[in-house]
């Protein structure tokens, strides 16, 4: 029977050889850095530690029996160290920030990692340093007492047997071959018999201390920022600053140049700066093409650090400039200088980096980290319209004057003006000189609008130009309207009268109607028929705005004109404010012709004539 069997199993563990409850390789601990042991001062890191459970199943003397058969396949517990208990001691210049850590049970062949948060002192010197690992647990040292007891537990199975087979399913106990020998339908039961064991473990602590060493290595080459100067740093210009630098690593950068790296919007050179292709004597082949340096002049050849390859090469041709400062020690100071040319439009603190490229103590080339600071940049400056004068008229030239307001102190600007059809610029640039933040100043253009222009306002656009450093900068254009007048207007006064047939000198009164004064200006008389003229052109002199002169002209009718008023184009040619030569619209001037007169004079030739026949007639008689 089944029941049976277990029970003779279990008597049989019971009563195992008996032997003293000692193991040769009880539960130890061991630990080693997982990762770099080495850091720098100032340093704030973790330091990994792998634990291990150093025990293995090597020789086992149990105590009796009892012990024996309690252990006989729980070996495993008396290999593992319970409640684990780890902290890592600092010392003066090592501090340690993680508490105590504890593991509840560690077996061999699972180690564990533990992160220490650890911080190296700043006043830490070069070396080695010895931190202690303080580990407590427990292990399993004798078994107090072992009791087994038996509980029964019930259990049935249901065979159903059909043509002496089985059709049912064996639910419990498990499937047993037996069961085919099973005649009829029926039910079996079956008891079974569970062991069911009571034990108490003696256990005792451990305690160990594992040096754990750590090294302190000097600092490399670390720059840190000290001050920032920056001189016209406005967006859309050009600016400088100058950055000092401290060396606070423990290692001297010999040949070091100080490299700006810069944001997207940015472009930076050296204070001096030079090509590559134009670089002094004794610069290395392969320096990156346009990464500008400001070299002391008279370096001897040589003293300038070859250039690297590979990785290197490509972090350094990154760089938008650098700047040359010789041997950088420990604790030492220098400045370096760099133009910025700002092309962000929009004020604020900006992010740069600086780094070292250097040799270290074996002539390698070596960078050093970058460090970040920030540059303050104002807003771009803003030019504001104040108004707008035109002066130009249709088929003419004239000026245009502009008054501007500027929130930023400007030197040597001047004005530009462009425009389109039907304006054409005649002068296009206006200097100013030097602007005043809130003051306004003037600028004037010569335009001149197209015989297609109409009266109406058209666009045109002002950029203002000014120095910055040693480039001109160019705002954001502003738009403007320019107003073209109309055509310069004439008005004729007076109505002559001519008789059909009649040649005559007529008089009309020709009166500046518009805003400017003309000068030279003579009027000139378009004839048509049935008129005609030997002299259609009277010069009248200059003429300001309101006055009037007397224009005349020689003019003949045909005889069989038709008695009316008569509307003939009359236009004046003029010097106009610029002193070139413009037309006006054409004005009407009107003349009254009017029936023919009696030929008097034919008249009294007749009555002569008659007069002298009847006076020889008479004679004769």
């Amino acid at each position: 029977m089944r029941w049976f069997v277990m029970v003779i199993a279990a008597l049989l563990l019971i009563t195992a050889t008996a032997q003293a409850l000692d193991y040769e390789k009880k539960p130890e601990i061991v630990a080693y850095i997982y990762g770099s042991s080495f850091f720098e001062r100032g340093d704030e890191k973790n330091l990994v530690l792998v634990i291990f459970n150093d025990a293995w199943n090597e020789e086992i003397k149990y105590d009796d029996q009892k012990e024996a058969g309690f252990f006989n396949g729980r070996e495993e517990m008396l290999f593992t160290a319970y409640d684990v208990q780890i902290s890592l001691e600092g010392n003066e210049y090592v501090k340690v920030k993680t508490p105590e850590q504890r593991i509840p049970a560690l077996q061999p062949m699972y180690p564990v990692n533990l992160n220490f948060l650890i911080s190296i002192s700043d006043s830490a010197k070069a070396g080695e340093y010895e931190l202690s690992l303080e580990v407590t647990y427990y292990r399993i040292n004798d078994l107090e007492s072992f009791d087994s007891f038996s509980t029964v537990l019930p259990s049935q199975d249901i065979i159903a047997i059909k043509n002496e087979s089985i059709t049912g399913v064996v639910h419990y106990p498990m499937y047993n071959p037996d069961y085919y020998n099973l005649t009829g339908n029926g039910t079996r039961y079956y008891t079974y018999k569970l062991l069911n064991q009571k034990y108490e473990l003696e256990y005792v602590m451990e305690s160990q201390t594992i040096p754990i060493k750590i090294y302190i290595e000097e600092k490399p080459v670390r720059l840190e920022v000290l001050k920032v100067e920056g001189e016209n740093l406005v967006g859309g210009a050009k600016g400088r600053i100058t950055v000092m630098v401290k060396n606070l690593g423990d290692k001297t950068a010999r040949n070091a140049y100080l490299v700006l790296d810069t944001p997207s919007g940015f472009e930076a050179q050296g204070l001096s700066v030079s090509t590559a292709s134009a670089m002094p004597s004794g610069m290395p082949a392969g320096m990156p093409t346009g990464m500008t340096t400001s070299i002391p002049a008279g370096m001897p050849t040589g003293m300038y650090p070859a250039m690297p390859s590979a990785g290197m090469a490509t972090t350094v041709s990154s760089a938008k400039a650098a700047y040359y400062v010789g041997d950088l020690k420990p604790g030492d100071a220098a400045n370096a200088t760099f133009y910025l040319k700002i092309n962000v439009k929009d004020g604020g603190t900006y992010p740069l980096q600086i780094k070292a490229v250097y040799l270290d103590e074996f002539g390698k080339l070596t960078e050093s980290d970058s460090t970040t600071f920030g540059v303050e940049v104002r807003d771009a400056p803003e030019i504001t319209v104040k108004s707008t004068e035109s002066r130009v008229y249709v088929n003419a030239k004239g000026e245009v004057e502009v008054t501007l307001l500027s929130d930023t102190d400007l030197k040597d600007a001047s004005v530009r003006i462009s425009a389109s059809s039907p304006l054409s610029v005649l002068s296009s640039e206006y200097y100013v000189g030097e602007i005043k933040a809130g003051e306004e100043f003037k600028a004037v253009f010569k335009l001149k609008a197209s015989s297609e222009a109409k009266p109406v306002t058209y666009p045109a656009d002002i950029t203002l130009v000014y120095r910055s450093m040693d480039e001109y900068v160019e705002l954001d254009p502003v738009r403007i309207g320019v107003k073209v007048n109309p055509k310069m207007e004439f008005e004729v006064v007076g109505q002559p009268s001519i008789a059909a047939g009649e040649e005559k000198v007529v008089t009309f009164v020709i009166k500046n109607v518009g805003e400017f004064e003309v000068r030279d200006a003579t009027a000139r008389i378009t004839i048509v028929d049935p008129f005609s003229s030997t002299d259609d052109s009277a010069f009248i002199g200059d003429l300001k705005p309101g006055e009037a002169a007397n224009a005349t002209f020689k003019i003949s009718v045909d005889g069989d004109a038709t008695p009316k008023l008569y509307a003939l184009n009359l236009e004046v040619k003029y010097k106009d404010a610029e002193g070139e030569w413009a037309y006006s619209e054409p004005a009407k001037a009107i003349i009254n012709v009017t029936p023919a007169k009696p030929p008097y004079m034919l008249y009294a030739v007749i009555a002569i004539i008659v007069i002298a026949a009847i006076a020889v007639y008479l004679k004769r008689r």
